[in-house]
């Protein structure tokens, strides 16, 4: 159980980049299922089971969430650029068409 929720853990944190929050609802109660099935098979008792499914089902809301800092924190220490190309396409675009109002 606990491998499953370290990668379920990682799996959260890169959804974090890439989608939004609402990804989470059925990844999670997928999860949650499989866990719990595969415990319940496994002969586990069903508290132990829906347990194993209930920390499993948390890894990846908690690996979103960490995601989420992570990709905060980096984007903050990005430096900011004073002017970039697409700054200058912009201005370019805005002369041309004062230009042609003229």
């Amino acid at each position: 159980m606990i491998p499953a929720a370290i990668f379920l853990f990682l799996v959260g944190a890169v959804l974090a980049w890439a989608f939004r929050v609402w990804i989470l609802v059925p990844f999670c109660l997928l999860a949650m299922l499989a866990t719990t099935a595969i415990e319940f098979c496994l002969d586990a008792s069903i508290v132990a089971a829906l347990g194993s499914g209930l920390v499993v089902g948390f890894a990846p809301q908690f690996g979103y969430a960490f995601g989420l800092l992570a990709q905060s924190m980096l984007i903050a220490r990005l430096p900011q650029r004073q002017s970039g190309r697409r700054a200058s396409v912009a201005l370019l675009y805005k002369r041309a068409s004062l230009d042609q109002r003229r």
